[in-house]
């Protein structure tokens, strides 16, 4: 009989062998991913550039089942370099914001708004499902009035009527 490794699974040295590799992919794709940021930053804003860079980054991140926020970057590139900038870029922001948490998405598209991730509901209070599944209000005088005008009366607060 072969001697087996301290957790009982494979022969001796494979989970380490194993661990090994994992580690040495991790190390590979941030490598491949700093190279990837770093073009990007000298890219004046195209990201196209750095096509090559993005595929192979794409490539290794895919096989290891990693997310490197690649379309998210690409999109807000994208959204921050052209007229849609003046809109704001809100969703691009988002994306890349969540996609860039340490402990995992905590907000995903839902249609055409947010809903809790799965698995991230204990990191909200109950009431904030509420906001979540709230949309973008149109980024004009109107519609930031009429969304605020909307949220202070969810908080009771009566048009005209201050509180501080």
């Amino acid at each position: 009989s072969s001697a087996t490794s301290a957790d009982g699974l494979f022969p001796q040295g494979l989970t380490e062998l194993v661990l090994s590799g994992r580690r040495a992919m991790a190390s590979a794709i941030a490598a491949k991913k700093k190279e990837w940021t770093q073009c990007l930053a000298k890219s004046s804003g195209n990201p196209g550039r750095c096509e090559k860079l993005e595929k192979e980054l794409a490539s290794a991140s895919k096989f290891a089942g990693v997310d490197c926020c690649i379309p998210e970057t690409v999109n807000l590139m994208r959204c921050t370099g052209s007229s849609r900038r003046a809109k704001g870029c809100a969703e691009e922001f988002l994306n890349m914001r969540e996609c860039n948490r340490a402990g995992g998405r905590e907000l995903i598209k839902d249609g055409n708004a947010y809903g809790i991730a799965p698995g991230k509901a204990g990191a909200f209070q109950p009431s904030a499902v509420g906001l979540v599944g709230s949309t973008v209000p149109p980024r004009t005088l109107q519609g930031m009035t009429e969304f605020g005008e909307d949220y202070a009366r969810s908080l009771g607060i009566g048009p005209g009527e201050v509180r501080f």
